[in-house]
């Protein structure tokens, strides 16, 4: 891994890397052009030469350059696009880490270059103002840790175009072939930053990542760094392959059900259970436990067909970016690519969400993508299906904060992710929202710096563990707001104080409250599902908020 410090990302001159760039393109361009001389002298050779141990001989010679010859173009033309993006990459970075520390010190604070340590005088922390200090610091101090892990990312990924592209043997350089991906290599990577997992995966070839995707798709379809278009590959195949096998059990427990009822019904239950004193007692048990796993698994093929469903809808596009049926099932999908999106909104389900659930939160997403695209209709929105993490299975498991700490850890990675894989100079606006238990997740990955997330909505919560929003140093403080229906029964939650912190709508937490409709005041439960009803005043703002406008 990259050792790149912030003083030598400071002191970098990529004038070598633009030359070393140049010629490396240069080289690449002599290689096609005799890789083409060499196939207009060569194609003819077995017409005018056919039979003979010499024409065999000079055929096989023939085949062989031409081989050596194309298959040395790729490589070349590879070092080439990795020292070019190497030196406008870095160039750029070392920009934006001059910028960050010119807004720092005009303000008064003194940066350790080493350390990325930032400091204020004393008197800055005076008069109230702790609080902003802390945050402008905290942000300050994130952004260029972003930057140099960013740096250290493009070096990673410079180092390691070179290292499996460059003319020596154990390349694919001539007529020799790259390895393949294996497992071991993509578990590596899952221990890696999702900007290292990207700058490694955009140096494997086209053959190598078709291969990674079709051998390994479990791996491929979870890996935060790899592009959106190939984790929906990978998923679409576990899709196919869980949908079948899920089916096919399906089947099973309904036959064996039927053949239990029919032997029953004839009287000869006994022949299904000879050794057994009590052969009913036992049928009732099998067929106990039977439905026991019926009622799941039916629930997780209903899930399975709700993102068939939606994958087949072409206006617009989906996006399956993971899928897994352990436990209560997880599912992410994505409506509009996120790597190309000007906007892009990850929707974290709450409290009894799981994978039997999925075609309704689904709904919601394709609800919130078509709200942005009337609100901003020159601008492309991902609006994407976030149950990456396992929610609480019951209303009173929702007062432990365990599941929103284990969650937390994979939404910052997937937003990290988000950014890592996003194509263009200009990144994405990305908003966060989180419903009900949803939230506190939401919470918890904000309560630490670097979370990728430019704006924050917390919709009907239980509070997100902290009292005020200084403590989520993960978010920008004018880009956290809060809405509760009147009539949602959330409300007695907070208002107790006894789970989760302080209620985010109120003028205490700090963060900006805008209307939601007010809801059932007899059926308080349905009121709390209610945002994403027709008409209601939250959907509105929801895009406002999506698309940058509020």
């Amino acid at each position: 891994m990259s050792e790149l410090t912030l003083p030598l990302l400071l002191a970098t001159d990529v004038s070598s890397w633009h030359t070393a760039a140049d010629t490396w393109q240069q080289l690449s361009q002599r290689i096609d052009d005799a890789a083409e001389r060499l196939i207009r002298g060569t194609r003819d050779l077995a017409h005018v030469w056919s039979s003979g141990a010499g024409a065999t001989a000079a055929h096989g010679r023939a085949d062989r350059l031409r081989s050596e010859v194309s298959n040395s173009y790729n490589p070349a033309r590879r070092v080439f696009d990795a020292m070019d993006r190497h030196a406008y990459g870095m160039d750029a970075l070392r920009r934006q880490a001059e910028e960050i520390l010119a807004a720092a010190r005009q303000a008064g604070y003194t940066v350790d270059t080493a350390t990325l340590d930032i400091t204020a005088p004393a008197s800055y922390y005076q008069g109230g103002n702790l609080d902003r200090t802390g945050r402008a610091i905290g942000m300050l101090g994130g952004d260029l840790r972003s930057v140099l892990e960013q740096a250290r990312a493009l070096d990673d990924s410079t180092a390691n175009a070179i290292n499996v592209n460059v003319p020596t043997t154990g390349t694919a350089f001539g007529t020799n072939r790259l390895q393949p991906v294996t497992a071991d290599d993509l578990r590596e990577q899952a221990g890696r930053t999702p900007a290292e997992v990207n700058a490694w995966w955009s140096v494997l070839t086209p053959e190598q990542q078709e291969q990674a995707i079709r051998d390994f798709p479990d791996l491929v379809g979870w890996l935060d760094g790899v592009p959106a278009t190939d984790r929906d590959l990978a998923n679409r195949a576990i899709l196919d392959r869980e949908t079948a096998a899920l089916t096919g059990r399906l089947g099973e427990i309904d036959s064996r059900l039927a053949y239990l009822q029919s032997m029953f019904d004839q009287g000869r239950i006994y022949e299904v259970y000879p050794t057994e004193i009590d052969p009913r007692s036992a049928m009732d048990r099998e067929m106990l436990n039977l439905g026991a796993e019926r009622g799941p698994l039916a629930g997780k093929i209903e899930g399975l067909g709700a993102i068939s469903d939606r994958l087949a809808v072409s206006q617009p596009p989906a996006f399956l970016l993971g899928l897994s049926t352990a436990d209560d099932g997880r599912a992410i999908v994505s409506v509009n690519n996120p790597d190309t999106a000007n906007n892009v909104l990850t929707y974290v389900p709450g409290t009894t969400a799981d994978l039997a659930g999925a075609r309704g939160d689904i709904d919601r997403a394709d609800k919130m993508e078509g709200d942005a695209r009337q609100a901003d209709p020159d601008a492309a929105t991902a609006s994407i299906y976030w149950l990456g993490y396992d929610a609480p299975d019951l209303i009173p498991n929702a007062a432990s904060s365990e599941y929103a700490e284990k969650g937390a850890v994979d939404l910052t990675d997937f937003q990290s992710g988000l950014r890592a894989t996003h194509e263009g100079d200009v990144p994405s606006r990305n908003t966060v929202l989180g419903h009900s238990y949803g939230s506190t997740v939401m919470g918890h990955s904000a309560m630490q710096p670097g979370f990728q997330a430019d704006a924050a909505i917390f919709v009907g919560s239980p509070g997100v563990d902290v009292n005020h929003v200084s403590q989520l140093p993960g978010l920008p403080r004018d880009g956290i707001y809060a809405t509760r229906a009147e009539n949602d029964a959330i409300k007695w939650i907070p208002d107790l104080d006894v789970a989760h912190g302080n209620d985010p709508v109120r003028s205490d937490f700090g963060a900006w409250v805008f209307p939601s409709d007010p809801g059932d005041p007899v059926r308080q439960d349905h009121t709390h599902s209610a945002y994403w009803n027709e008409r209601n005043i939250a959907r509105d703002n929801f895009a406002k908020i999506i698309t940058g406008r509020l």
